[in-house]
Parts: structure tokens; sequence; C-alpha cells
């Protein structure tokens, strides 16, 4: 008998319980008008995200265990309010290396400043290095900070598993962060009215905004799927993490267009919500790495037939992978 593991997209209940208690906080102390306050200022450690990061660290966000259900369900729940702390990047190096404080430097030009080091790749593994004061505003008007002109220092640490623990964590922030511009879409298009009715009863308007909510989904079960195996290895595979990073930058960046079509010249204005979130969701996916490569070391394996075995749980219902006959036959 085939012994078979069966993925379950529900989230835990403990991982749960933790989004919901941190949605409340975070609907507390990171408003809109919070995001807004940190674009007029010149310091982000003034005022109201001084206060967000305080609450943040008595709530105990920084003292999570590395549970990989708990890390990515919180990174879905900071996306969705567009918490301005470096928890995604900073979570890699908690887990590895049992390093708190160092921002995931692995195939990234910048980073979220903030934290007081960085790791990046070497030709030998990892290496550690204090993070420049090359610090700028990114596009989204957060802080971040320039990976370049550093001299790491190498420390054991698998790259391959960083680059895995990035993708996951990074798809779950963009995942919640579209999720979150979606609702806020169909609530705005369910209120506003044209020739007497809501204009989301328009096909133009509702056909986008469901395709959109269908692939936002789609990224949502990757991810939840990258964590599951992440929970049940020790560590998310690399072409798990991989394929939850694509669909999730794919997916986040049709959501921002898409609300911003349905919403039409308001979306672009100041007072509007949707222009936080479609900065932040295009500046985080152009800071992610291009998940291309990965998917095309992927693809390549599994049509080798000497090394597919290697790919396993590709599917929630089989602990192998086994190419269809015609697929066989080509090679």
């Amino acid at each position: 008998m085939v012994e078979c593991s069966m993925f379950d997209e529900r989230w835990p209940q403990e991982a749960e319980e933790l989004g919901d208690a941190l949605a409340t906080v975070l609907a507390k102390y990171c408003t809109p008008e919070t995001l807004r306050a940190l674009d007029s200022s010149d310091s982000e450690t003034a005022g109201p995200v001084e206060q967000l990061d305080r609450m943040l660290r008595d709530f105990g966000l920084w003292d999570l265990p590395a549970d990989p259900y708990l890390l990515t369900r919180a990174a879905v729940t900071l996306g969705a309010h567009l918490a301005p702390v470096p928890f995604v990047s900073a979570m890699p190096a908690y887990v590895l290396l049992g390093e708190a404080g160092v921002a995931n430097g692995v195939d990234r030009p910048v980073v979220p400043a903030g934290l007081l080091r960085v790791v990046v790749a070497l030709d030998s593994g990892l290496g550690i290095s204090p993070l420049p004061d090359a610090i700028r505003h990114s596009a989204a008007g957060e802080r971040v900070v320039l990976v370049d002109d550093i001299n790491p220092q190498a420390c054991p640490g698998d790259v391959g598993a960083m680059r895995a623990w990035g993708f996951l964590l990074e798809s779950a922030q963009l995942v919640g962060a579209a999720q979150a511009l979606i609702r806020y879409g169909v609530d705005y298009v369910a209120d506003r009215r044209q020739f007497g009715v809501p204009v989301g009863s328009f096909q133009g308007v509702a056909h986008p905004l469901a395709d959109v909510a269908t692939a936002v989904q789609a990224a949502d079960l990757l991810t939840r799927h990258a964590a599951y195996l992440a929970a049940a290895d020790g560590t998310p595979p690399v072409f798990a993490a991989t394929m939850a990073a694509a669909k999730a930058r794919a997916a986040a960046r049709q959501a921002a267009a898409s609300v911003h079509q349905a919403l039409g010249a308001y979306g672009f204005t100041i007072e509007a919500d949707c222009q936080l979130y479609s900065r932040r969701i295009r500046t985080w996916s152009a800071a992610m790495p291009d998940p291309g490569p990965w998917l095309a070391e992927l693809a390549r394996t599994l049509a080798d037939p000497a090394n597919r075995d290697q790919v396993t749980d590709l599917w929630q219902f089989d602990r192998g992978f086994t190419l269809p006959g015609w697929a066989r036959e080509i090679g």
C-alpha cells in the first residue's frame, strides 16, 4: 500500500488564532492614517510607527517559535495591514541561523531598514555583514538599505534553505496584501452606483475582480502547501516556495492593476487606500528575486527521467511524481 500525505488547506487552529489576534493589534495601531504619516515623515521611528513597533514587541511578534505555520500566517496578516516592520526579511536568518535582527539579502539588492546585519550568498555558502548606512526611501515610502559595499564573513548555513524561506514568507506577505486590496475593491464597487445600480454589477467590473480573486486564491493555496511541507520536513522545499513566489508575485500585481481599474481615477488619489496597497505590492514584488530560474530548474528536473524522482510532494495527494506516458515518450 502506498502511503500518502494529504494536504489540509486550512490553517491549524493555533495559526488562525495568532492571525486573528495580530489583526486586532494591527487594526488599531497600523491604520491607513499611520501609513500616510509614514509617507510624509522623515523618520520612520517617529510617532505612530514607533508606537506600532512597541505594541508588536509587546504582542510577542519577534518571540514566535520557528514554526512554519505561525510565521507564514503572521506574514499574511502583516501583509494584509501593510505593517512597516521587517519581520518577513528577518525570519529566514532567525529560523535557520538562530540570529535575530539579520535581514535576508540572498539574491536581493535591497532590504528593509531597521535591522543591524544582512545575510548574503557567497560562493562557499552564506555570509553575514553589518548593514551599510545607505538608507533611502522606496517607491512605497518605506525605508530600505542597499545591499552593496559590504564585507561579509562566512557562516554555516544552506543557501537553498534561506532562499526557500525568503520566497515562502514574501509570498505570504503578498497574498495578504492582495487579499486585503481585493476586499477593498469589492466593497467600493458594491457601494458605488451608476445608472441606479452598483458598478460591481457590470460584467466589465465584476469579471476582472473575479479573475484576480481566483488567481490570489491559487497563490494562497500554493503558499499554504509550501508551509505544510515546511512543517512536515523542517524547511520548505525550494520548488514549492518558488512556485508560491511566482504565483503570488503575478497575482498580487494583477490585483493591483484590476482594483485600480475598478476604482477608476479615484484609485490614484492620495485619499484612496488603493494606492497604499498597490505601491507596496509593486515595491515588494520588485524587490523579490525573479523565481524564473528556479522554476526552469524544476522543469528540467521533472523532464529528466533520471532525476524526476528527486521532486516529491508536487501534488497534494501524492508523495511522488510520475509523468504521464505521452510526456515520457517525448524524451
